[in-house]
């Protein structure tokens, strides 16, 4: 990772570089909850810096709640605290631009098939080494981003799927013909996040910007996972819902 940073500046240190990172790796999934981080030790040498700008990373994802610092054994990537029931109804959020009568355009940012991460494989109910459909979109109202939505899905239960023109195609219509079922439900978790250096780009909002991220694990009818999605909301952006009192 060292010949990932630059030239430390004022507006650009090292050691926010090495946050930036670091953030990354937890974000993608690299370093899934409960992960012991390499050790200050390990970083120093990582990076090829000083321990005070390690230490100063580290205290930057500590105050984000990304980690968590146990005295004598080290950082560990830190567990989620909060989960909210949002309903059993996925969010499909090409319909919802199309009920709200906006004209977005999709943008597909990467596509690639590849064997997932280990957290992510286990959620789609996939063995080592089983490949998914990695996709990242980007979508845009008036050329100005409204999401970037980033999704794994199951190639086994989705034949086909690697196959579809996202920029044509939204997500749920395509799994839902490719595997010849309908979604039933998704198990939802919403987080505040820094943007960071990559999503603040897609995003066009500064680095250091609080945004809005939900997670999706999305299933068939039968109950089979079919894929796992984070999206990505720009700052001053809101979901709203209406969750129906159980009788």
């Amino acid at each position: 990772m060292t010949s990932l940073l630059t030239s430390g500046t004022k507006t650009n240190p090292l050691h926010l570089q090495i946050a930036d990172l670091l953030r990354e790796r937890i974000y993608s999934k690299a370093w899934p909850p409960a992960t012991k981080i390499p050790s200050e030790h390990e970083l120093v040498a990582m990076f090829s810096v000083s321990r005070g700008t390690v230490r100063k990373a580290l205290k930057a994802l500590v105050d984000e709640g990304l980690l968590v610092q146990v005295h004598g054994k080290g950082a560990f990537v830190a567990k989620p605290s909060v989960s909210h029931a949002s309903g059993d109804r996925p969010l499909s959020f090409a319909e919802s631009l199309r009920q709200q009568g906006m004209d977005f355009k999709t943008h597909v940012i990467e596509k690639r098939v590849t064997v997932p991460p280990v957290e992510v494989a286990h959620g789609l109910g996939l063995a080592p080494g089983d490949p998914s459909l990695f996709v990242r979109r980007l979508r845009t109202v008036d050329s100005a981003p409204v999401l970037c939505q980033e999704s794994w899905s199951n190639l086994i239960a989705c034949p086909g799927l690697a196959d579809v023109d996202f920029t044509k195609t939204s997500m749920f219509d395509a799994v839902q013909q490719c595997s010849g079922r309908r979604i039933s439900c998704s198990h939802m978790r919403y987080t505040a996040r820094v943007a960071g250096k990559e999503h603040s780009a897609l995003l066009d909002c500064d680095e250091t910007a609080a945004v809005l991220v939900l997670e999706q694990k999305i299933c068939l009818e039968g109950g089979t996972f079919i894929e796992w999605s984070t999206t990505w909301f720009p700052p001053g952006h809101v979901l709203t819902g209406v969750v129906a009192q159980p009788h």
